[in-house]
């Protein structure tokens, strides 16, 4: 005798549906299971039989049906079931179709909804779900149980009247699926919880075989849970870092934690885009600018501020910023000193020079920069014959993070076409130095500034001075 051949996967509800009551009213057939999650059911083979490409679907000697409502009403018509579970009488079917009806848009939705978006896709895409958008789902799924709770269960034992129908074992396995989620749906539900007892037991014991899927992936689903507190633990455990290497400072404060290793959160913000003005950003930097530090709720916004709380706060080494009180105090004049003379004039140059006339798509004031540049070499002289005249490093014979705010600001001039280190030895070698020990982080921070250097000698030609 050929056998009707079914299907299916239990993490589908109506396909437990479908095997519980075909093992129940001892239905002939051929198991076909298909694996969802390895996309079994999207090979040629079963699209030939269901276009569709979802379960279950049924093909009972070449009569192929799909849809698990109609496949629950042809078995009762076609095989020899007992009467109770699609009743013959008009009225009782009436109400049994009744729910049936009802359910598609209610239970069925609402619970197939949340139980995809809190813990299918999660566990598919290893993305958290929004927690805003669950909450919503979590609210509609809630008054629809409580539907069931209230009105469909409220004097009755069972769906639609004294007796078990399919309308129950249809609710049973929507109302299992927000389980695999983390969601208990029988808390303050009386009714549902007696009721739901009562069709266990009647369809013992394939039920609990059907539904050893829904523990097995409730219990994945912990476990992707627990994961997740745990990198949220340790991302909490980290410094948030806003940054964009086209930025001095960020290329300083980067080079410096990967090198002191400082473990951060990278959040590149696309300054070139206006990232920096969007409300999200200023929320977090009023002065919506880069870099900025969010250390465990505690935000930096000044990035040689930054550099001392770091040195003071994480295990680095001692000659980044010395406790000694004479060795910090000359980093400190240093660092205090830059502000109007290496920053200030080497950043003036490349803004006036370049990136000002690219936004405003105006020409460049070439009696301005000329200014700019000679104030900048005066600047460039000064490290090169005083702050380097008898050291290795700017503010002593060990690297320090002035030297790192230092290298930054004067690699920025060559993005505007300009060779700080040309007849400058002190300068160069010193240059070579720091890049040395800085890398392999150094190119990699740097490598913007090459893209930047190249596009500007393909439009100009070899850096030239207008001076």
């Amino acid at each position: 005798m050929v056998k009707l051949k079914f299907y299916y996967d239990f993490l589908s509800q109506p396909s437990r549906t479908l095997y519980i009551f075909m093992k129940k009213t001892e239905i002939p057939f051929e198991p076909k299971p298909l694996s969802l999650r390895q996309g079994e059911h999207l090979t040629k083979e079963i699209e030939s039989l269901n276009p569709f490409k979802k379960v279950p679907f049924i093909d009972d000697k070449g009569t192929v049906l799909i849809e698990s409502v109609a496949i629950l009403r042809y078995l009762c018509r076609t095989y020899n079931v007992a009467d109770h579970w699609y009743p013959k009488d008009i009225k009782k079917q009436a109400l049994v179709d009744e729910y049936l009806e009802w359910q598609h848009n209610n239970i069925r939705a609402h619970c197939t909804e949340y139980f995809r978006y809190k813990a299918l896709w999660p566990l598919k895409t290893g993305q958290a779900a929004n927690i805003e958008k669950v909450t919503i789902l979590e609210k509609r799924m809630t008054e629809n149980l409580n539907l069931l709770e209230n009105i469909w269960l409220k004097d009755k034992p069972f769906l639609c009247g004294d007796e078990i129908s399919v309308s129950d074992l249809v609710a049973a396995c929507e109302v299992e699926q927000p389980r695999i989620a983390g969601f208990n749906p029988l808390v303050d539900c009386p009714n549902l919880t007696k009721w739901i007892t009562r069709v266990q037991s009647k369809f013992s014991p394939f039920y609990k075989e059907a539904h050893e899927v829904v523990e097995q992936t409730a219990n994945e689903y912990k476990s992707y849970v627990c994961e997740l507190n745990k990198k949220n633990i340790n991302n909490m455990a980290k410094l948030i870092f806003y940054h964009n290497l086209l930025s001095q400072p960020s290329r300083a404060l980067y080079m410096f934690f990967k090198k002191a290793e400082i473990p951060f959160e990278d959040k590149v913000v696309d300054i070139l885009k206006g990232e920096q003005f969007t409300p999200e950003f200023e929320a977090i930097n009023p002065f919506k600018k880069v870099p900025v530090i969010n250390d465990k709720g505690f935000v930096l916004t000044e990035s040689i501020a930054i550099l001392r709380y770091i040195c003071r706060t994480y295990n680095v080494a001692d000659h980044w910023y010395p406790k000694d009180s004479g060795k910090q105090a000359h980093v400190d004049e240093y660092l205090e000193w830059q502000h109007t003379n290496t920053r200030g004039d080497c950043a003036l140059y490349c803004l006036h020079k370049v990136f000002w006339p690219l936004i405003a798509g105006k020409p460049v004031n070439e009696q301005r920069v000329a200014q700019l540049e000679k104030r900048m070499m005066i600047t460039l002289d000064l490290i090169d014959n005083v702050w380097l005249k008898n050291k290795t490093f700017l503010s002593g014979n060990e690297i320090s993070i002035s030297d790192i705010v230092g290298i930054c600001e004067i690699e920025q001039t060559r993005m505007a076409g300009f060779d700080p280190y040309a007849n400058r030895p002190n300068l160069s070698k010193w240059k070579m130095r720091t890049a040395s020990y800085l890398n392999p982080y150094y190119e990699e921070a740097n490598e913007i500034v090459e893209i930047y250097v190249a596009k500007y000698n393909k439009k100009y030609g070899k850096p030239s001075s207008k001076i």
